[in-house]
């Protein structure tokens, strides 16, 4: 059973980042890397547990896209929230507890 893939505001704003970086030397690339962000975030829907923890104690899983990573959490509801999406040559973002 597939569960609820939701993309927050954070991750969201980052998105908008990365393909405005990009899309100053290459837009359609651009629109590219933004389409295969979203399109590998929305295949947590069907095993959200499958990446290992970067965070066991606040629940925050990492799934790697290379060069990027993406930070999400799972909870006991069949919700995942993408939390960041993050170009892995930077610094690892903070959560708030």
């Amino acid at each position: 059973m597939d569960v609820k893939v939701l993309i927050t505001d954070n991750a969201v704003n980052d998105l908008r980042n990365i393909v405005e970086f990009v899309s100053q030397d290459n837009p359609h690339a651009a629109e590219r890397l933004g389409y295969k962000l979203l399109d590998a975030a929305m295949t947590l829907a069907a095993m959200p547990t499958r990446f290992p923890f970067y965070d066991r104690l606040q629940n925050i899983r990492k799934m790697p896209v290379p060069p990027f990573v993406i930070y999400y959490t799972c909870g006991p509801e069949p919700v995942v929230n993408v939390l960041h999406f993050w170009h892995s040559a930077r610094r690892s973002p903070t959560f708030s507890k």
